[in-house]
């Protein structure tokens, strides 16, 4: 399959990437795409909806030949409101369900999700504290994953300060670069608050200041990061500073003027000079006049999962059930981040990437450094 991918990938187009098709008529195929359209998460909504709708665009609108009716739920940005609208798309009897981004919402669904036995499919970050599921699978990230790659590449370089915002991703990601860095580190918390000035932030940066580290890595929205990053130059900071790859993210990225040099770890760059990038970062950005995000990848990546799962099918019916099965036997996913699979967590054994926060002209832009790591299958 990938010797063939790669002499149609020479030709151009990533819809030679997709898995084949019949020519015979087949019947259509209700999916439900659960994003936000409303609310704090509303770029990332868009992004993940870009993402899928390029792809069955790519494909005539059809996963191996069944016509793809598509149901879009707004998820909000409270829990309720995305687990009400992921249960109206249950109730409308859809195969299977993409999306979700609110970091929150996917533990509170869990058990609804097992329960309907409706296969979700989640294309943003997700919590390594969660119970695994078997009708749950991850397309984007667990949130422990960039600090792993960052505890690994950072490892023997020094000591690092460790600053975060007290939520639960913050814990989740400083615990996954103590984890690989080999060595427990006390966080400096800050708590979250209406008004992330420097003067909230005063004690964290004097801490990262005075602390004798030779890096420091953080994990904060924008509000907080560039007050942060501020108040670090203000300081005289001549150390590296490290985040997670979501904080500059998206339209994350066009807040953060202020945290030039920034270097971040991410799933996806859009700079990858892999084929299947090339040729999906140029679609992208003529159709949406702007780089493509991870976010967008991953709902993109998640099309491909369904379509391929549902070619497994065959000429049968795709009944959530035989298509969560079928999921498991998908294999390597042709991927614009570089080719990835699923692990046994049902989370993407993947390709880690440094990048660096940069002026290109007028706009931000997250520039590929490196490689860092593929990490293991551990959650």
């Amino acid at each position: 399959m990938l010797a063939a991918v790669g002499a149609a990938g020479a030709t151009g187009g990533l819809a030679a990437c997709a898995p084949g098709t019949s020519e015979s008529p087949k019947s259509p195929v209700k999916l439900g795409l659960l994003v936000p359209a409303t609310g704090v998460n509303k770029g990332i909504g868009a992004d993940l909806e870009n993402g899928f709708k390029l792809y069955l665009e790519q494909h005539e609108g059809k996963f191996a030949g069944h016509p793809i009716d598509l149901v879009i739920a707004d998820e909000g940005d409270q829990v309720k409101q995305g687990t009400d609208a992921l249960q109206e798309l249950h109730k409308q009897s859809v195969a299977a369900v993409v999306g979700v981004a609110n970091p929150d919402l996917l533990p509170a669904v869990r058990d609804l999700v097992e329960k309907s036995q409706i296969p979700l499919i989640a294309a943003h970050g997700s919590s390594s504290q969660m119970a695994s599921a078997v009708y749950i699978w991850r397309t984007a990230y667990v949130n422990n994953e960039p600090g792993r790659a960052l505890g690994i590449h950072l490892k023997g370089k020094g000591n690092v300060a460790l600053v975060a915002l007290q939520d639960s991703f913050g814990k989740d990601v400083m615990a996954g670069f103590s984890k690989e860095f080999g060595q427990t580190i006390t966080p400096v918390w800050v708590a979250p608050t209406g008004n992330p000035s420097r003067a909230h932030l005063a004690n964290a940066i004097d801490e990262a200041m005075n602390s004798g580290v030779s890096a420091i890595f953080c994990y904060f929205p924008p509000a907080y990061l560039i007050p942060f990053m501020e108040g670090l130059a203000s300081a005289g900071n001549r150390r590296p500073v490290y985040a997670p790859g979501v904080v500059s993210e998206g339209v994350a990225l066009e807040q953060l003027a202020g945290a030039k040099d920034l270097y971040t770890a991410m799933q996806y760059s859009s700079d990858l000079t892999n084929e299947a990038n090339r040729t999906f970062s140029s679609v992208y950005q003529r159709k949406f006049s702007r780089s493509p995000t991870a976010y967008a990848v991953a709902a993109y990546d998640a099309a491909f999962v369904l379509d391929r799962a549902t070619a497994l099918i065959g000429d049968g019916s795709v009944s959530p059930i035989r298509l969560n099965a079928e999921i498991s036997k998908v294999g390597q996913i042709i991927s614009p981040r570089g080719n990835w699979q699923f692990t046994q967590s049902r989370a993407p054994q993947q390709k880690w990437y440094l990048r660096q926060v940069r002026a290109d002209g007028p706009i931000m832009v997250n520039k590929l450094v490196s490689e860092l790591t593929t990490l293991d299958t551990q959650t």
